[in-house]
């Protein structure tokens, strides 16, 4: 099948997925409110029977907005987020963040990328999971750091779904991002208590860091050969080979 077409197909089934999701949303709400389908057709100037063709995800040309208002109706608020599909890693910027950090990661450490979220249906994945015995470390690379709330809600939704017990942002070095950090103010040593020289170490040591933390590195200019990635069905796995010196990233040593 061509590509387009087998990405169409694959929004044909997320749709289907979400209008059935969403129905059973709708029918546990209206049961928790003791309204009957009669009372929110009536409230809505709906059939008793579109109500539950909607809640049983029987009607495929259900619109964003009736599913809105039918929530409304039962005490819900609809929500719609998009998610990234297919290879997170679509930006070499954002390759050569996670390469710079590779290059300086003890060969203990066993790192798979763009490691999908195990929830059906969901589409999220982390930019790469590193482990060790007992450790299991999501890292979450950002060549643009914008919303320190919005970007780290996002990171610790997903570390939760992956089970992951520790988790760091990487950062691309910029002043930008240094200055969306900064205003986030205490907050950032609360959530990411880990220093950024001391992350580094444990991590080049092949060692847990023993907390969450946060590393500003300027992305590594990859030589030929000196990343290899082997691609498997879901994921990534990277092995790195040791870069020229010359070649490695330079990091910000002061505390985050």
């Amino acid at each position: 099948m061509p590509p387009r077409a087998h990405t169409l197909a694959d929004a044909d089934r997320a749709v289907a997925w979400l209008r059935v999701e969403a129905g059973r949303e709708l029918r546990v709400a209206r049961h928790a409110a003791g309204a009957t389908m009669a009372a929110v057709g009536l409230r809505l100037g709906w059939s008793k029977s579109k109500v539950s063709r909607i809640e049983r995800g029987l009607s495929p040309r259900v619109t964003v907005a009736d599913i809105a208002r039918c929530a409304a109706v039962v005490g819900l608020r609809a929500s719609l987020k998009l998610f990234p599909s297919g290879r997170a890693l679509r930006d070499i910027r954002q390759v050569q963040l996670l390469a710079a950090l590779n290059a300086r990661m003890h060969s203990m450490w066993r790192s798979t990328q763009e490691v999908p979220v195990p929830i059906p249906g969901d589409l999220r994945a982390a930019d790469q999971v590193s482990e060790l015995p007992g450790c299991r470390l999501m890292i979450e690379a950002y060549c643009r750091f914008s919303d320190w709330q919005l970007q780290t809600r996002a990171a610790r939704l997903k570390q939760r779904d992956l089970g992951a017990t520790r988790l760091l942002l990487l950062l691309e070095d910029t002043l930008t991002n240094r200055q969306a950090v900064a205003a986030a103010g205490e907050d950032t040593l609360r959530s990411f208590p880990v220093s950024q020289r001391a992350m580094l170490a444990a991590l080049g040591g092949g060692r847990d860091p023993g907390g969450d933390g946060i590393v500003f590195l300027r992305r590594l200019a990859v030589a030929s050969g000196a990343e290899r990635v082997a691609v498997a069905p879901g994921d990534t796995k990277v092995e790195r080979a040791a870069p020229p010196t010359s070649l490695v990233a330079s990091a910000a040593t002061q505390r985050v």
